[in-house]
């Protein structure tokens, strides 16, 4: 049922005191049997009808305005209320009830944001607390051991501080990881942007790359294209982004299998994708898969290296050089990630 407006219930008010004013007057004329022309008659209800419309009007919109003024306030829109009172054609009530019951949703999303923006909070303090504790802890016990008396065997000096160095190498990795997150995410790194060919960058990659392949046995294939294919890009970001993906794809892909990198023209974009035969990530797991420190498989990724930060990275160079990134996966068939660039088109 639609809420009448201040303007109806005044109308209907005022009429109704008409009536009952009607029915007095005459019940009192007829009690003491006056003799009425028919002008009084006829002036009289306009007379009841206009005095109780503009008392009834000003008091009601008074109160009216009184409360919805508070609410508006509340809700974080006061001008919005004076516009409301100088727009006499609509209905305030229903136009209250809208803009509350939108206030009442977008808070009801910010408690949502907040709670997860919590949670995310919490388990990137503890990630980076477990990523940063690890290496100092394996390098200051090396180094304990080195004090304790370590020192007098030269094998176990030498070995003890190769391992303690690696240690320090890998925190200061993370630490250097998480500085580049922080600048994409802030905004203040700035992208030197070129035009060049990313088949031959992604050639050059793949050569640079090929004896880690070759540990796994991994065979990587790179698609033709009849042309090169110029992109307008940070040449050294999308290199790092290429490495890292490419390097995923040899690390948690499956021994002997392929990678393959494959190109699409999209008229002002072009698509790189990177597949490997792997055994795939859980669908559960894909929409978390670029955040800071997850990992889909936590032991078997920390026993391969890595600081948990490069898919986070590579997702904040594509982002900004305001192009998409995506990922499609299935278990026990492989992995592909996707990403675009903007193609260099000639004037």
């Amino acid at each position: 049922m639609k809420t009448p407006s201040p303007r109806q219930i005044v109308l209907l008010t005022s009429f109704l005191i008409t009536v009952v004013s009607l029915a007095i007057f005459f019940g009192i004329n007829l009690m003491l049997s006056l003799n009425i022309t028919l002008l009084p008659i006829l002036i009289y209800p306009a007379i009841v009808f206009l005095v109780a419309y503009v008392v009834i009007r000003y008091a009601i919109e008074r109160f009216v305005n009184s409360k919805i003024k508070i609410i508006y306030k509340t809700i974080g829109k006061p001008r919005k209320f004076y516009r409301e009172l100088r727009d006499n054609n609509r209905n305030i009530i229903s136009t209250v009830e809208h803009d509350v019951a939108e206030w009442a949703i977008n808070k009801n999303k910010q408690i949502r944001e907040l709670k997860k923006l919590e949670t995310y909070r919490r388990e990137f303090v503890g990630n980076v607390s477990h990523e940063l504790k690890t290496p100092i802890f394996n390098a200051l016990g090396y180094m304990e051991s080195l004090d304790d008396g370590g020192m007098d065997n030269l094998a176990v000096r030498d070995n003890f501080l190769k391992k303690a160095i690696k240690n320090i190498e890998r925190l200061d990795t993370i630490v250097r990881d998480l500085e580049d997150v922080s600048k994409y995410e802030s905004g203040s790194l700035k992208l030197e942007l070129s035009t060049f060919d990313i088949v031959d960058l992604i050639k050059d990659v793949v050569n640079n790359m090929q004896i880690y392949a070759d540990e796994q046995d991994i065979t990587m294939q790179i698609g033709k294209t009849k042309s090169p294919l110029m992109v307008v890009a940070d040449k050294s970001k999308i290199e790092q982004v290429l490495v890292n993906l490419i390097s995923n794809s040899i690390k948690y892909g499956k021994y002997s299998g392929t990678t393959d990198i494959q190109f699409y023209d999209l008229d002002e974009q072009v698509l790189i994708e990177i597949t490997d035969n792997g055994p795939g990530i859980e669908e559960s797991d894909l929409p978390r898969l670029f955040e800071r420190f997850f990992r889909a498989e936590k032991s078997r990724a920390r026993k391969m290296g890595g600081t948990g930060l490069g898919l986070s990275i590579v997702k904040n160079i594509i982002e900004s050089h305001d192009q998409t990134i995506n990922v499609r996966s299935e278990v026990g068939i492989g992995t592909t990630f996707g990403f675009t660039l903007q193609k260099y088109i000639p004037e």
